[in-house]
């Protein structure tokens, strides 16, 4: 009785042993953990010879652009006066007469809503030129600049209502004594709808596109994966005129101002039936 214990624990040891290299084989030796196996059996049964790598596959990602156009509400300008004289106290005193008699002449236009800042003001002195010579020399004070900017704005404005002050604002403005005036500008002042429209647009031009590419390669689209915004909007500015001296005869035209958004989609496909 005692040889035989050994062989019948030994043969029980040997059975699970077995057992479990069986239960090791149907899963980690078969290359694939339990999830994925499910996962590919899933896809199997949706459609025979489909694998989890061929259904990421099968998608088509393109991109889509939209804009849209919409009439300026609001337009703004520089105005600025620049003196030279010979001494510092004169130079300043000619610039700011000049700036106070501008800023009178805009105030005096009485146009609602009508913004006026000022920011710059400077004085510098002017250095004669470098001698023909070649002498490296300190170049000796021969005069005083001094200048000062506005900066005028006019918003939630009418086309209409623009186009009057533009010229009101500049004529008013080169009548008092500005001599540097900057480019007239119109903006819209709050493009978020015009934004949010252009982002629509895309979005249709990339379903567009998708469909254009689904129908040449003979397959159909089945379900949109993803879309983002691409970080690429353009915002055009009207800008119409930079003037040094009289202003009279221009035209000023709002005009639209278009704003514009892209879109990148990624939609999955199936061969069609």
């Amino acid at each position: 009785m005692r040889p035989t214990m050994p062989t019948l624990t030994g043969s029980l040891i040997a059975g699970l042993a077995l057992g479990v290299m069986t239960c090791v084989s149907s899963t980690a030796l078969a290359g694939r953990p339990v999830a994925q196996a499910l996962a590919g059996d899933r896809l199997a049964a949706k459609e025979p010879g489909a694998t989890a790598e061929n259904d990421e596959n099968r998608t088509i990602t393109i991109s889509g652009i939209g804009e849209v156009a919409r009439p300026a509400d609001s337009m703004r300008t520089s105005i600025g006066v620049e003196v030279r004289e010979k001494t510092l106290g004169a130079a300043r005193d000619k610039a700011a007469g000049r700036s106070q008699a501008v800023l009178a002449a805009l105030r005096g236009l009485a146009i609602p809503g009508l913004e006026i800042r000022t920011v710059d003001i400077s004085l510098s002195p002017i250095r004669e030129s470098q001698p023909a010579s070649g002498e490296v020399t300190e170049p000796r004070i021969i005069g005083y600049s001094a200048s000062s900017q506005l900066s005028v704005a006019l918003r939630r404005a009418s086309p209409a209502e623009l186009q009057a002050a533009g010229s009101r604002i500049l004529h008013a403005a080169l009548a008092s004594g500005a001599n540097d005036v900057g480019g007239l500008e119109f903006f819209l002042s709050d493009r978020t709808e015009a934004r949010r429209s252009a982002i629509a647009a895309a979005v249709q031009d990339a379903q567009a596109n998708a469909k254009a590419v689904a129908k040449a390669a003979n397959v159909r689209i089945v379900e949109l994966k993803s879309i983002a915004v691409v970080p690429q909007e353009r915002y055009e500015f009207a800008q119409q005129m930079k003037a040094f001296g009289g202003a009279d005869g221009f035209p000023f035209e709002p005009g639209n101002i278009r704003v514009t958004s892209a879109v990148k989609v990624r939609v999955a496909f199936a061969p069609n039936p």
